[in-house]
């Protein structure tokens, strides 16, 4: 895994501490590097090329370092936040986009405003957005609305439902 940070101060937070992450495909995903990177800090923002696929993020299929951050979730209490839209989109009409950027935080204070791919990039590789906002002394704000009119929030913890 490959990462690039910085640290955050900011007025009214604590120091918050921010990573590119590029996980190169076919290299397994380890538990080891997500617990030191999140232990860079009390509050800390992980995001960009995980290449980890999961439907929980809008990918078509699930891969081993899908089901594996899935998994360390729940054991390394972060959250997972993702785009309401691909992420990537292969030239090769046979492959599936797939949703490979996203978020991981944990004991981040700000609310999720949006995060978005940059379309923009004429890239088969489209890099997200993150846009965070303090919460205000009356509540939070409220979600923001996509260009889907899909709601912007961090994906539960709650992922399987059970039906009887």
């Amino acid at each position: 895994m490959e990462a690039t940070g910085c640290r955050l101060a900011m007025t009214g937070h604590s120091t918050i501490v921010i990573v590119s992450i590029y996980l190169p495909s076919p290299k397994p995903l380890l538990r080891s590097d997500l617990r030191a990177l999140l232990d860079l800090g009390d509050a800390v923002i992980l995001f960009d090329d995980f290449n980890c696929k999961n439907p929980r993020w809008g990918c078509a299929v699930m891969d081993e370092n899908g089901e594996k951050l899935d998994r360390l979730q729940d054991r390394l209490e972060f959250e997972i936040i993702a785009p309401s839209t691909a992420t990537y989109f292969p030239h090769n009409d046979t492959y599936r986009t797939s949703t490979l950027d996203i978020a991981l935080t944990k004991g981040v204070a700000l609310n999720l405003n949006s995060i978005e791919p940059l379309h923009k990039l004429l890239s088969d590789h489209r890099p997200v957005l993150l846009k965070w906002v303090f919460p205000t002394a009356g509540g939070l704000f409220p979600p923001s609305k996509l260009p889907t009119g899909r709601e912007c929030r961090p994906r539960s913890k709650n992922r399987h439902s059970s039906s009887q």
